[in-house]
């Protein structure tokens, strides 16, 4: 293993202890190997839609919505843009 120091703005330092805590990721290294994986399969288009997905699980749990209630979002928005002769 290598140990590599970095430093961060104060901001996003304390967006990174916030993630870890909100996150349950053990320490400040865990969340920075999940992060440098997640942007090196992003780059590598290795991505899953699982992964892409995360995010939005998250908040549509924290919201209280369930899949229903997006899919029914995603139709409404589909419709309201086929109405204005959208794609």
């Amino acid at each position: 293993m290598q140990t590599t120091t970095i430093s961060f703005p104060k901001n996003l330092a304390q967006e990174v202890e916030r993630q870890i805590k909100e996150r349950n990721f053990a320490s400040r290294s865990e969340f920075i190997r999940a992060a440098v994986k997640t942007y090196i399969a992003l780059q590598k288009g290795e991505l899953s839609w699982e992964i892409l997905a995360a995010p939005f699980r998250i908040y549509a749990k924290r919201s209280g919505l369930k899949e229903d209630d997006l899919l029914e979002a995603v139709r409404e928005e589909r419709r309201a843009k086929t109405s204005k002769g959208g794609k």
